[in-house]
């Protein structure tokens, strides 16, 4: 018997003679040991592989959410800036109403000195429409006989709650601002009038017409001729009576008028 080898019989099942393998022991544990590194490699591959996909899918679920932490911090910012601009924006319709502005609203105001380049395209438009609806065009050229005043008597209080302007009868009425006819018709103590809102809580009245040439709920863009002036109801002469109203309370229009 050879020895450092071992048999391995080989019997078949039809009638062909049984046959003997004979393997040297050390062709068998190199082959058993092959065997066992093979099976080890492809373990620790496949457990390295295994974590490499695993921080691989980490990273991407860390991306993805860096992107979206990016992405809030650009709509922080970019809310921050309309919030700014639009204080801004309302600071300097203030100040052109002559409405107080704060010291502390310095930072702002030098935002509004600078210019709003950067504000987007529907802060613009609001900026905008609010700019509309300030009347600084003077409705009428003409000598100013009564300005806006409140003086009191001893018997009462006398308010006079608009500009009169002295104008020729057919004088052409402007708007003072873009709005809507409100109001327009006939009134005992204005006559002919008409009433333009211009919205943000702005209104300004035309009375004493001789005739209307806007009907009520009517869009009238600034400059546009609403009506010609003339000497219809409680009035001693031609003339314009402007009024502005915001809030529904009288303001003296010259704080609004360029002149």
């Amino acid at each position: 018997m050879d020895k450092g080898k071992f048999s391995i019989i080989i019997v078949p099942h039809d009638l062909k003679k049984t046959r003997t393998v004979r393997i040297p022991y050390t062709l068998f544990y190199a082959i058993v040991g092959i065997l066992a590194a093979g099976v080890a490699v492809m373990i620790v591959f496949a457990a390295t592989y295994g974590a490499l996909l695993l921080k691989v899918q980490e990273g991407r679920m860390y991306k993805r959410q860096l992107e979206e932490l990016g992405k809030r911090q650009e709509q922080i910012v970019e809310l921050r800036r309309n919030v700014s601009q639009l204080r801004s924006m309302n600071l300097q319709v203030r100040r052109m109403l002559g409405l107080v502005v704060t010291p502390g609203d310095s930072v702002a105001m030098t935002q509004v000195e600078r210019g709003q380049t950067a504000m987007p395209e529907g802060l613009r438009s609001e900026q905008a429409a609010m700019l509309r609806a300030i009347p600084t065009f003077w409705p009428v050229r003409g000598f100013i006989t009564k300005r806006f005043s409140q003086a009191e008597t001893e018997k009462e209080t006398i308010f006079h709650g608009g500009l009169d302007i002295a104008v020729d009868r057919g004088t052409p009425v402007r708007a003072a601002a873009s709005g809507y006819a409100s109001e327009a018709g006939w009134n005992d103590s204005y006559g002919y009038y008409v009433q333009i809102d211009h919205g943000y809580g702005i209104k300004t009245l035309y009375a004493h017409a001789d005739m209307l040439v806007v009907s009520k709920g009517e869009r009238v863009a600034q400059g546009q001729t609403i009506a010609y002036s003339g000497n219809t109801g409680r009035s001693t002469a031609p003339h314009l009576h402007f009024q502005v109203t915001q809030n529904n309370i009288p303001v003296d229009p010259l704080k609004y008028l360029l002149q």
